[in-house]
């Protein structure tokens, strides 16, 4: 099932949602659990997005013809939120309340997740996998929210780590003018900060990429060994560009979030030396019975591999081991109790670690580089 399929058919179980045993959880039915997903389906961001639904949907699909968890299939109701903040809060008010619906997955950027958040806790509703790596957003731990993702913070510490390793310490940051970028300019100037070291530049850009060349400019001018990019979507590939067309050439590190697959199709050569912190085993490698198996969903479903839908199965794949957890008799406190439970938990050949004290599954980063179209470590 393609994921406009599913999108279709998700949009039309709210009314079964609202029309089931008056003692059932809400979201639950004799056949489906329906969980509710904000994010950008349009906008700069858009891809990204839609690129981590794409594997999410490659697992939800295959565990529906396989008869579903405990007999229920899994419906995803995605809406658009544009990566507006506000937007995304109205969004998951009325997942929850008029939707009915039993979880919320995968729920997309930083901003839009501050204000989803909130809401979701007051409702007691699993909060599960969002797309952001904030560490704002994991302390202090919400009993309702579960991450499955290493932060911005260890990512950035990898990437400050190796390039100090290598007698690097002029590095840049150019980071996005909302609360995505905040969160990875902290993160950048606490690591650096360990080794008495402060950015040799800070370059604000918008998340569109608009203003691109004075982001450049500045570089150019301070003109660092290296530079720490906290963009994603169509901000990368426009600031790419315009270093590029700049005399600096510093050494490029980017973020998981960067949106890697679309930098290779749009930039070719151009992204060559580009590396970039990935939070989940190469798609790429054989090495992970994890990645086989997502490699052979994929093949069938005439997908590209990346590292992104790697991570939207990877999210759905453990979300589903803790509804088989949960019971028949599901409840959203059951799922809360089952995800506690999952302690080193083996998702093939990847051990996740969630427990009550600790609402991050994984704490893996790897360097990643771009060399001439293909991923290298």
């Amino acid at each position: 099932m393609s994921l406009l399929r599913t999108l279709v058919l998700a949009a039309l179980l709210p009314f079964a949602a609202m029309h089931q045993p008056a003692l059932a959880e809400r979201g639950v039915t004799a056949d489906t659990v329906l969980l509710g997903h904000s994010g950008a389906l349009s906008g700069p961001l858009a891809e990204l997005n839609r690129e981590y639904l794409s594997g999410a949907t490659l697992y939800f699909d295959d565990l529906n013809g396989r008869g579903g968890v405990h007999g229920r299939r899994i419906a995803l109701l995605t809406v658009d939120d544009e990566y507006k903040p506000e937007k995304a809060a109205e969004n998951v008010r009325k997942l929850i309340e008029d939707d009915g619906v039993f979880a919320l997955f995968g729920c997309f950027g930083t901003g839009p997740s501050a204000k989803m958040i909130p809401l979701a806790s007051r409702a007691r509703v699993p909060f599960f996998a969002p797309y952001t790596g904030a560490d704002m957003l994991r302390e202090p731990l919400d009993p309702y929210v579960f991450h499955l993702r290493a932060s911005y913070g260890q990512e950035i510490e990898a990437m400050v780590d190796h390039l100090v390793t290598l007698g690097v310490q002029s590095i840049g940051v150019v980071h996005h003018a909302d609360p995505f970028g905040q969160a990875g300019l902290d993160a950048a100037q606490k690591t650096l900060a360990r080794y008495n070291l402060r950015p040799a530049v800070i370059a604000p850009i918008a998340s569109n990429g608009a203003d691109a060349a004075e982001a450049a400019r500045r570089v150019a001018t301070a003109n660092p060994a290296a530079l720490i990019m906290v963009t994603a979507g169509n901000s990368s590939i426009a600031l790419l560009r315009a270093v590029l067309a700049t005399e600096a050439r510093p050494m490029l590190y980017g973020l998981s979030v960067i949106s890697s697959q679309q930098l290779v199709r749009e930039l070719g050569q151009d992204a060559h030396g580009l590396v970039i912190a990935q939070v989940v085993p190469s798609p790429f490698r054989l090495e992970h019975a994890v990645v086989r198996e997502y490699r052979r969903l994929a093949e069938k479903a005439s997908q590209p591999y990346s590292y992104t839908a790697l991570e939207g199965y990877l999210a759905a794949k453990t979300f589903v081991e803790a509804l088989r957890r949960a019971g028949r008799d599901l409840t959203r406190e059951k799922l809360v109790e089952a995800l506690h439970g999952m302690n080193d938990w083996d998702a093939g050949d990847l051990r996740l670690q969630f427990s009550p004290r600790r609402h991050v599954a994984l704490d893996y980063v790897d360097l990643s580089v771009i060399s001439r179209g293909h991923f290298t470590r």
